[in-house]
C-alpha cells in the first residue's frame, strides 16, 4: 500500500514537472511573432511600414500600421514595432494603456511564471507606482513597464544584448 502511494506521488511530481517544463519552453512572443524572425517574412508585409523607420542594413525596424488591431495577453496595443539586426528580428517593442497593466503582469505570471521585480517606486505627483517587471528565458527578455507619468505601459520582448538599445531613459 505504501509502495503505491509512493508510485502515484512520484508519477503526479512528475506531472508537475513536465508542466512546468512545458510552460518554460514556451517562447516569448509579441503581435504573433517571435525573436528570430527573418526580416524577409515582414519587409513585403502591407500591414507594416518598414520604410519609414528604415535604418542600415544592420538596423532595421517596421511599425505595425492597424492600430488596435493587435492584442497582447487580452490587452489591446496602440502600437507594434518590430526591430531587426541584420536579417533576423531581435526586438519587438508595445505599448498600451496604463490601467491594464496589472491584469497583463497577472497573465504574464501564469504563463512565465512570477517576474524578477526591476523597479518599483512612486513617481512625484501620481497615485501609482512606476514599475518594472522581467521574466527571462536564456538570452531572451521580456520586460513589462508602467508609468504613470505618461500614462501608459509597454512591453519589450528583446534578445538581452539588444534590451538597452528599445529603453528609454
Amino acid at each position: 500500500m505504501k509502495a503505491g502511494r509512493i508510485i502515484s506521488l512520484l508519477a503526479a511530481g512528475g506531472l508537475c514537472l513536465a508542466a512546468a517544463g512545458a510552460r518554460a519552453a514556451e517562447s516569448f512572443s509579441l503581435g504573433g511573432h517571435t525573436l528570430g524572425l527573418p526580416y524577409d517574412a515582414i519587409l513585403n508585409d502591407p500591414a507594416y511600414d518598414c520604410e519609414s523607420l528604415a535604418g542600415c542594413f544592420l538596423f532595421s525596424a517596421c511599425a505595425y500600421k492597424a492600430t488596435g488591431a493587435v492584442a497582447f495577453k487580452g490587452t489591446p496595443i496602440d502600437r507594434l514595432t518590430l526591430y531587426f539586426t541584420g536579417e533576423r528580428l531581435s526586438g519587438i517593442a508595445a505599448g498600451f494603456q496604463e490601467s491594464r497593466f496589472d491584469e497583463v503582469a497577472e497573465r504574464l505570471a501564469q504563463d512565465y511564471g512570477p517576474g524578477t521585480i526591476e523597479t518599483r517606486e512612486a513617481e512625484p505627483g501620481a497615485n501609482s507606482t512606476r514599475a518594472v517587471l522581467v521574466w527571462r528565458q536564456g538570452s531572451r527578455l521580456l520586460r513589462l513597464e508602467r508609468s504613470s507619468k505618461t500614462g501608459r505601459s509597454s512591453v519589450i520582448v528583446a534578445e538581452r544584448n539588444f534590451i538597452s538599445e528599445l529603453i528609454e531613459p
